[in-house]
């Protein structure tokens, strides 16, 4: 996996710091505070946007939308074969962030859910199908910080549309709703 690591001016980050403060300040407003001109700053928010540095989106407050976190550590035998397998995870709208770390265990994924039997369900039929899995341990978790996530809740085109529809996870007792977390 190899990042180019870029650079951006002082500018670039004046304006990304305004936009941290307040996501919906008109360019006028950045432009003021920045010491530029709205044109300026909309054609360097372009270009930081083209070159993958920002994204400008709307973060959730999943805790007041009634959704909670499982934090799930994984150690996979061969972490190489694991990463080409965990496309369905990466696509997946429960799955609010994936991470290779060091430690006892190599992989981190943190999941979205409402009912327990849906993070059993999560778990059963996704996490346990990681090729070369040793062993995996589950943790609630609460957040403090950030208390808005970047998650696709609102990804109605779920990958596994296909597989909800006959899976044994929709019936009780772990009655899972799918990838779709419950939005209609």
């Amino acid at each position: 996996m190899d990042l180019q690591i870029e650079s951006i001016d002082n500018k670039d980050w004046e304006i990304i710091c305004e936009l941290q403060r307040n996501g919906r300040a008109s360019l006028v407003e950045i432009g003021n505070k920045v010491d530029l001109r709205h044109p300026s700053v909309k054609a360097r928010l372009d270009k930081l946007i083209r070159r993958g540095l920002i994204r400008v989106q709307a973060n959730i407050n999943v805790a007041k939308l009634g959704y909670q976190l499982a934090l799930i550590v994984i150690e996979v035998n061969e972490l190489p074969k694991a990463l080409d397998n965990l496309d369905k995870l990466r696509q997946c709208p429960k799955v609010v962030l994936i991470a290779v770390k060091e430690g006892d265990y190599n992989l981190l994924i943190l999941v979205l859910y409402r009912k327990p039997g849906e993070l059993k369900a999560f778990i059963e039929k996704r996490i346990r199908n990681i090729p070369g899995l040793r062993r995996l341990s589950v943790e609630n978790s609460f957040l403090l910080k950030p208390r808005f996530l970047p998650c696709e809740l609102g990804n109605l085109s779920a990958i596994c549309d296909d597989e909800c529809r006959t899976c044994e996870f929709k019936e009780e007792p772990f009655s899972c709703p799918g990838c779709n977390l419950g939005i209609k």
